[in-house]
């Protein structure tokens, strides 16, 4: 009973591993699938934030991490050095935002300018490879990859 106890675990490790890896972004159309979820979420963290409700916003911006790390792996596979840079560095801030975030007594004003810095990092990577479309929306900018 034990062994099947194990082994059935060891599966399911695995599997949940394997979804993980799935979410990675690998073509164009999964780093815009990924960059959607970042902006839907990203809306979250914002009105979490204004309106003092932190484990919303806590949620919405473990939501932006996941994706920009998703995010992250297509940059990586198509050699792109300084947007994979830029992903770190946006992933540090959101991680710091998180921090801030999970404080027992969370700084409202901190927590903006935080998220403000987080808005930075995503600004540079969209004036480098993103391009803003009709209706407000971005995408890759052509002939970047």
């Amino acid at each position: 009973m034990r062994r099947l106890l194990t082994y059935t675990t060891a599966m399911l490790v695995a599997l949940a591993g394997t979804v993980a890896v799935a979410q990675k972004a690998t073509n164009p159309g999964e780093l815009e699938a990924a960059m959607k979820r970042v902006s839907a979420a990203n809306a979250g963290v914002g009105k979490g934030i204004k309106s003092e409700a932190y484990a919303d916003a806590k949620t919405s911006v473990a939501a932006v991490k996941a994706a920009l790390m998703d995010a992250e792996n297509f940059w990586v596979m198509n050699k792109k050095d300084d947007a994979v840079k830029m992903s770190k560095e946006a992933i540090a801030k959101v991680t710091a935002l998180e921090t801030i975030l999970s404080a027992p007594t969370v700084d409202q004003q901190a927590a903006f300018a935080a998220a403000k810095e987080v808005g930075g990092t995503c600004t540079a990577c969209h004036k480098e490879y993103r391009v803003q479309n009709e209706d407000k929306t971005y995408s890759l900018k052509p002939g970047v990859i």
